[in-house]
């Protein structure tokens, strides 16, 4: 008996979600009768869960032959509704990558002539590279390098210092339009981009892009002290970052916090 009265509510409540879904999709208030004739449920069952939702503000009811929309408790809800951010999404699985190869991980998008780092995940051990801040720059580090990479050429410019030579921060940073186009030939054959102390001495970043489809591309990349990223480590690493690339696409959440990126990108 309470299975079955499990089984009678829960089926009250799908067919109260399809009446908003429905209403929620119609451009004008919806009558009774095409309400049930859209969902296939007798009169009186659409009668009385009208009746229920309207009490509680979920439908309104208008008009000399009564017709139905949303109502406000469905507004106040969507109100209150805030989409996780990318960070949220993200931080669960750069967590588990940065102790699982022990270096800190980062996930990054363009901005101008910055990469700004959505999320930033260090690991559990005494040696670690933290970032300086949200925002570096894109010409020498393995994210923003991988990031130009996937655009055509005529548009790198905007994500490059205004003159040259640009600033040299080692001995390794590429300080030329030149050079760095050839940099972005040799990322786009490899299908991933390092950061060889082109930014900091002794540190080497890895970065690898995410499987989406669209903009704005997203990558992701390990830092570590350079000794422990060298050739060998790094054909080892390569397919650890691109399964946490495609889990992190795959998570929930990911394209609802895609979507302010991509408001941000277009005003930007």
């Amino acid at each position: 008996m309470e299975q079955r009265a499990k089984s009678y509510h829960s089926q009250g409540l799908y067919r109260a979600l399809a009446i908003l879904r429905l209403l929620g999709k119609a451009s004008t208030p919806l009558t009774l009768a095409a309400i049930a004739s859209e969902l296939k449920l007798p009169k009186s069952t659409a009668v009385r869960l009208l009746l229920v939702m309207e009490e509680e503000g979920f439908v309104r009811r208008s008009g000399e032959h009564p017709a139905y929309s949303i109502g406000h408790a469905v507004h106040e809800i969507a109100e209150g509704y805030r989409p996780p951010s990318m960070s949220d999404v993200a931080a669960p699985v750069l967590t588990r990558l940065a102790d699982q190869v022990g270096f800190t991980a980062n996930l990054g998008v363009l901005e101008g002539p910055s990469v700004l780092h959505l999320h930033v995940a260090e690991p559990q051990r005494a040696l670690r590279f933290a970032t300086g801040g949200t925002l570096d720059y894109a010409y020498c580090t393995g994210l923003g390098k991988l990031l130009m990479s996937v655009l055509p050429e005529d548009d790198i410019d905007a994500h490059l210092p205004e003159s040259e030579p640009y600033s040299s921060w080692t001995a390794s940073t590429i300080t030329t339009r030149a050079g760095m186009v050839a940099e972005l030939e040799r990322i786009r054959q490899a299908g991933y981009s390092v950061d060889d102390e082109e930014r900091n001495r002794g540190v080497t970043c890895m970065a690898v892009l995410l499987p989406t489809h669209g903009t704005p591309t997203l990558a992701l990349s390990v830092s570590a002290p350079s000794a422990e990223l060298e050739d060998p480590a790094r054909e080892q690493l390569l397919p650890v970052l691109r399964a946490a690339a495609t889990e992190l696409v795959a998570r929930p959440g990911f394209d609802a916090a895609l979507d302010p990126l991509r408001t941000r990108m277009t005003v930007a």
